[in-house]
C-alpha cells in the first residue's frame, strides 16, 4: 500500500467524460489514509476513525438523480465501482444547481450497499449534519457501514412556496380537433421535477407520471377512458407543494 495525505495522490489518476463529472482511479497499488486523515476528492471527503486501505476501486462523481415517489435527490451521486466498508466520516460539497427543487436545511445522505437507481434501496441518515453556509452536508459514521452509491435528498415538506402560477385546465375533449386534446397545466415546464397521479371515481389509480409535460390525451395503459370525472393529485419540487381537483373527459365529436 502507498500512503498518502490530504494534498498528495500516489498511484491515483482522474479523468472526465460527458456523463461522469469526474473519475478517481485507485490501482492494485492501493490507497492508505490513516487515522483522522481528511481525504479530498472533488467535492468529497473522507474521514477515516481507522486506518483506511483499499485498491482496485474507481470512485465516480455522476449528475444523476434518484426519484422517490414525492421527491427526487439532488443532481449530485458519488458511485463507487464495488461497495466498500467504512467508519468514519463522510460527506461531499455540493452546489446551488444541483439542489433540484431540495432545501438546503432539509437534506439528508442516502446511501445503498449495492449500485441502483431504485428509491427503495437507498437508506436515508436522517440524522446527517448539513451546513447551507458551506454547501457541505456529513455524517460519522460509527459503525461499519457498506456504501455504494451516496447522494442527498430531502424529505420534509415545505409549502413556503405557493406554486399560484399553476393554472390547471378543468377539461379535455380528446377528439384530434387541436383544442383541448391534452390536459394542460400553465406553466408546469417551469416544475419538472413533479409527479401526477389521476385517479377515477371508484378511486384506482388510472395514470401516473413524473416529469408531467402536459401530453395526457385521456388514456390508461394506452386505451382511451370514458368519459366522467377524474381526480387529479400533482405533486411539484419533489413533494414541497401538490395540486389536486377533479377534471372531466368529455367526448365531443370532430366537427
Amino acid at each position: 500500500m502507498k500512503k498518502i495525505t490530504v494534498s498528495i495522490l500516489i498511484g491515483i489518476s482522474m479523468f472526465i467524460n460527458s456523463t461522469v463529472k469526474a473519475q478517481l482511479n485507485i490501482g492494485s497499488d492501493g490507497l492508505f489514509v490513516g487515522n483522522g486523515t481528511v481525504f479530498y476528492t472533488d467535492g468529497l471527503t473522507i474521514v477515516p476513525s481507522n486506518d483506511w486501505k483499499v485498491n482496485n476501486l474507481n470512485i465516480m462523481q455522476e449528475l444523476s438523480t434518484v426519484i422517490w415517489p414525492k421527491f427526487s435527490s439532488i443532481e449530485r451521486m458519488y458511485r463507487f465501482s464495488r461497495p466498500i466498508v467504512f467508519i468514519g466520516e463522510l460527506g461531499f460539497n455540493y452546489q446551488d444547481v444541483a439542489l433540484n427543487g431540495n432545501e438546503e436545511k432539509n437534506l439528508v445522505l442516502a446511501y445503498t450497499k449495492a449500485t441502483s437507481n431504485n428509491y427503495n434501496d437507498f437508506n436515508l441518515v436522517k440524522e446527517s449534519s448539513v451546513n447551507p453556509a458551506q454547501k457541505y452536508i456529513s455524517q460519522l459514521f460509527g459503525t461499519a457501514t457498506n456504501f455504494s452509491d451516496l447522494t442527498a435528498v430531502s424529505t420534509e415538506s415545505s409549502l413556503t412556496t405557493p406554486y399560484t402560477d399553476l393554472e390547471a385546465n378543468n377539461m379535455i375533449t380528446p377528439n384530434g380537433d387541436g383544442i383541448n386534446d391534452t390536459w394542460i397545466v400553465k406553466n408546469i415546464e417551469q416544475y419538472p421535477n413533479n409527479e401526477l397521479n389521476i385517479f377515477d371515481r371508484e378511486g384506482r389509480l388510472v395514470f401516473t407520471t413524473i416529469g408531467y409535460d402536459n401530453s395526457w390525451s385521456g388514456q390508461s395503459n394506452s386505451s382511451p377512458l370514458g368519459e366522467g370525472t377524474y381526480y387529479y393529485i400533482l405533486y411539484i419540487d419533489s413533494g414541497k407543494a401538490k395540486k389536486s381537483g377533479f377534471l372531466s373527459i368529455v367526448k365531443e365529436k370532430k366537427n
